[in-house]
Order: structure tokens, then sequence, then C-alpha cells
């Protein structure tokens, strides 16, 4: 009878055993989804209404600004648009505008009034935050969009404009990489209008063909490794061709690292003590208006770890898909 009672009872404690650790289990919450795998690259990628994924390929954004959730206009200078673009504008408050298609950027040097003599309107742009941004050696970006010249575009012989640039964030530098609209002889053999696209660590100045004109559109993609010498890599097309291939310095050495992209307008001949010179001549060739339209950015900006570092990726980030 004890070694009967003795067997219920030990019978009875192991169902007791299973019932309270079933229960135990079932107390453990079930991991509560908040993006979407990416099976190629095992990696969680979180979707928001500023960045999305492209395809499959962790860190491919796409940048459409009239679905972003932006803040109300006037935008003035250094308003957050979001948490990785800040306007940067001198001094008009209406020079970055969101439109139905995308970004406006607008200079006129006089108008509006500064209400301060020799004081002129002459940058346009928004940029990359935080600033600086210090992106390491072997940092690789990519980089495609498309602008579009206003109706009242007139090419100024005068004074080059810069339409992009990469800056180390370092007063006083001029930036590592721009796209710059050529004044005449500015370098020969610049006929004034042409793009130029222009690596200051290398000593390179590119005056291509493209030459725009109002209501015409350039598309643009940057491919660019933070580098020195043979380490660094920059390559350009525009409107869809190769005018710039080179593995070159992209940083300064002084500066080794990557800088913050900006897009947009600078005039930077109306801010300098010659600028009241610079401002005339433009007057007096009816060039005063600069005004570019931005549609979607795609951005892809890949470490070495990455599973995709150095791959091409053009057809992925030309602005014409």
């Amino acid at each position: 009878m004890d070694l009967l009672k003795s067997i219920i009872l030990l019978f009875v404690c192991l169902l007791a055993c299973h019932d309270s650790i079933k229960y135990d289990e079932e107390l453990v919450p079930t991991p509560t989804a908040v993006g979407d795998l990416d099976s190629t690259a095992g990696v969680e990628v979180l979707f928001t209404a500023e960045s999305d994924l492209i395809d499959d390929h962790p860190g491919l954004k796409l940048w459409d600004w009239t679905t972003m959730n932006l803040p109300p206009m006037p935008w003035e200078d250094e308003t957050v648009l979001a948490y990785h673009f800040n306007v940067d504008s001198a001094y008009d408050p209406d020079a970055v505008q969101l439109t139905s298609t995308g970004l406006r950027f607008f200079i006129n040097p006089i108008n509006p009034a500064t209400g301060i003599p020799e004081q002129y309107n002459y940058r346009a742009e928004v940029h990359t935050q935080p600033w600086p941004i210090k992106h390491p050696l072997g940092t690789e970006q990519w980089m495609g969009w498309e602008y579009t010249f206003g109706e009242d575009y007139e090419i100024n012989i005068h004074t080059p404009i810069t339409i992009f640039q990469n800056h180390p964030g370092v007063n006083g530098l001029s930036p590592q990489i721009e796209l710059e609209i050529a004044a005449l002889n500015d370098p020969n053999p610049a006929q004034g209008g042409e793009i130029q696209i222009i690596n200051v660590p290398n000593g390179d100045r590119i005056v291509t063909d493209v030459k725009p004109k109002a209501r015409e559109k350039l598309s643009v993609v940057v491919h660019v490794v933070y580098g020195l010498e043979d380490q660094g890599q920059l390559q350009v097309w525009l409107n869809g061709e190769l005018y710039y291939d080179k593995a070159v310095s992209t940083v300064y050495s002084q500066h080794p690292w990557g800088g913050n992209n900006k897009w947009g307008v600078y005039h930077h001949m109306f801010n300098g003590t010659d600028s009241p010179e610079y401002v005339n001549l433009t007057l007096s060739d009816h060039a005063e208006n600069v005004e570019l339209f931005m549609g979607p950015l795609k951005t892809w900006t890949r470490s070495p770890s990455h599973p995709e570092y150095r791959k091409d990726a053009y057809s992925l980030i030309r602005p014409e898909n």
C-alpha cells in the first residue's frame, strides 16, 4: 500500500509540474514585429514616411519630398526638414520651398531686399545632418536626383553657381566635391553655363558639354568612396553619361573624412567684398533669377562591412527609375 501511495503521489506531482511549466511558457509575450526582415541581409528594416527600403537592398533610401511629413513653411535658415536634412539659406526666408513636384530652390540677390547695404541673397540649399557628419574613410555613398531649371533661368557668364557640394564642415575650407555651373573662362575653355565637376583634393575641374537651359532637366548620379589617393573613388553621371571616373583622393589629407552633402543653389560670388560688382553684372545680363526644382532623391550609404559594399548600384540609383 505504501508503495502504491508513493507511486500515485509521484504521478500527481509530475502532472502539476508539467502544468506549471506550460503556464509559465504561455506568459512569455510573443515578439511584436516593428518592421520587415530583409531575408537577404538578415537585418531589420524600419519603415518610415521619410525613407523606405527599395527592393531588397538594406539601406537604400528614397526621399520623396512630396510625401514626407515636413514642417509648415516658411522654412528659415536651419529649419529641420526631417531627421536627415536641414535648410541652409541666406537670406530670403522663402529661398527653399515645397512644391507639387518637389523642392524649389530660388535666388534673386536683391529681391527680397535684406535691409543691409551690400548684403545680398546668395544661398538656397538643404544639407544632411548632423553637421559636421564626418563619414569615416572607406564610407561609400551613392546619390541620384533630377533638377529642373526654372522658366526664367538665364546663363550667367560672370559668376559660377554651385548646385551640389560635399563639404567637410570646416570653416574657411572649400567643398571637397562640387557640381558647378561654370562662368566664362572659369576654368578654360568654359563659355559659361556648362556643368563642371570639381574634385578639390585631386585638383580636378572638369568642364563638361552639358549646358542646361530654362525648363530643361538635369539628371545626376554621384558615386563617391571617401579616401586618400587610390583608396578614394569618384564617379559622376550627367544625363546618363559618365563624365568623371577616377580612383583618387576625395577628402582633404588634413581633414580625412567625408563631408555633408548639400543640394540647391549657392551663389558664393554674391557673398564677399566684390559682391556688388558681381550682382550688378548679373542684373545687367538679366540673369538674377536662379530657380531649381529637385525631384525625389535616392541615397545609399555603405560601410566596408555592408554586404553589397562597392557593388555597382547605378541602375538602382539613377533618377529615371
